[in-house]
């Protein structure tokens, strides 16, 4: 299964989210970058978040059987905040940006074991960021998260609310 399609639920369920403000938005697969387009006129990026390369080595390659939890709490945020960087600063969306406008950047918490305490650590890094270069290409970066036993979360992480 390609990247697309196996993140495809995940777009149509933000669209969905999305769309609960009134418009209707609908998910169409598109050249990478970016990774959908959502109708009408804007267009998505996804990226996934994981506590370390393990986590993400174990959840998502059938040859890992064995993953450790280790590391301190802060980790989810301090991924999130350089996977946020990295995309802002990215300049291969500014074919899409051209023809389309601003898009939205969604990072989805992939970590099996994100819990307040992680929730805390993302909201106090979130609110100090920074970004070394953001090239303006996003109009929001949303943050996807679960916490246990709750529904899923959407939280704009970028820019920060005034």
């Amino acid at each position: 299964m390609s990247r697309a399609a196996s993140d495809m639920p995940i777009a149509q369920r933000f669209a969905e989210y999305l769309s609960r403000g009134g418009e209707s938005y609908t998910v169409v697969p598109a050249a990478d970058p970016p990774d959908f387009l959502l109708e009408p006129g804007t267009w998505l990026e996804l990226s996934d978040i994981y506590r370390n390369e393990g986590e993400a080595k174990f959840l998502n390659s059938p040859t890992e059987t064995r993953f450790s939890f280790h590391g301190s709490p802060e980790e989810p945020a301090v991924r999130l905040l350089q996977k946020l960087d990295e995309k802002l600063a990215k300049t291969s969306y500014q074919h899409i940006y051209d023809q389309r406008g601003s898009g939205l950047l969604l990072l989805t918490c992939q970590d099996c074991a994100f819990d307040e305490v992680n929730l805390a650590q993302v909201h106090q890094a979130v609110a100090s960021f920074r970004p070394t270069d953001d090239r303006g290409i996003f109009g929001a970066a949303y943050f996807e998260y679960r916490l246990p036993n709750e529904e899923r979360t959407y939280e704009v992480v970028y820019p920060k609310k005034a």
